[in-house]
């Protein structure tokens, strides 16, 4: 038990230092980045996209493959991610804030641990919960894609979003024709990206006021 709590703190902590590192180097790719691509550095598939990458690399080894483990690792990152964003951003020049009571502060709390899990997934023995996993993250990639092309396009330009979307969908269907041999697999893999995905639209469609 000693040596589990003792493997979860040094993952967590993994999770803290290198969330803040690709958090921070993110407030300089909004400035340096092409401007069709800034976006990425300042939106839920970017973030998504990163936090899940931290967590598939991570349980690669077994000390981290305990599901409270990759959990706590998703909702650790998600966090640093954005106060890494944030302080950065802050010490160049361009003041922000991070904490409770911020509408990001509240995603990466709730979204953070299931994109954790959807990271341990990816390489799951079952399934069906490798089936889970990759709807979590391309209901994400493909919902932010389509709000930030009914959104904001016109101010950022179309190409990260869509960039987001071929993202989700490319990685929905390798695993969906590589990787899954079923077809209730395929259907607990697609049915809900495409209800997540929708879902996503409209919530960020209500929070932003376009609805």
């Amino acid at each position: 038990m000693r040596r589990t709590v003792g493997s979860a703190l040094a993952w967590w902590a993994v999770a803290v230092v290198v969330g803040l590192l690709l958090g921070g180097a993110t407030s300089f790719g909004q400035q340096h980045l092409p401007d069709g691509l800034r976006s990425f550095a300042n939106s839920n598939s970017g973030w998504t996209l990163l936090a899940f990458a931290v967590t598939v690399v991570c349980t690669r080894w077994a000390s981290a493959r305990r599901w409270w483990i990759a959990a706590g690792m998703g909702l650790l990152v998600f966090h640093a991610l954005l106060q890494g964003y944030v302080v950065v951003s802050t010490l160049r020049g361009f003041p922000d804030s991070y904490g409770p009571g911020d509408l990001y502060f509240t995603i990466a709390t709730l979204a953070g641990p299931v994109i954790g899990l959807a990271g341990l997934w990816w390489r799951a023995e079952r399934r069906l919960l490798r089936a889970v996993g990759v709807a979590v993250f391309a209901a994400v990639m493909i919902g932010d894609g389509v709000s930030g092309l009914l959104r904001v396009a016109e101010t950022t330009g179309w190409l990260y979003w869509t960039i987001s979307i071929a993202i989700g969908v490319g990685v929905l269907g390798w695993v969906v024709t590589r990787r899954l041999d079923r077809l209730r697999e395929r259907v607990v893999a697609t049915v809900p990206t495409a209800v997540g995905a929708g879902a996503f639209v409209a919530l960020f469609g209500v929070l932003s006021g376009g609805a």
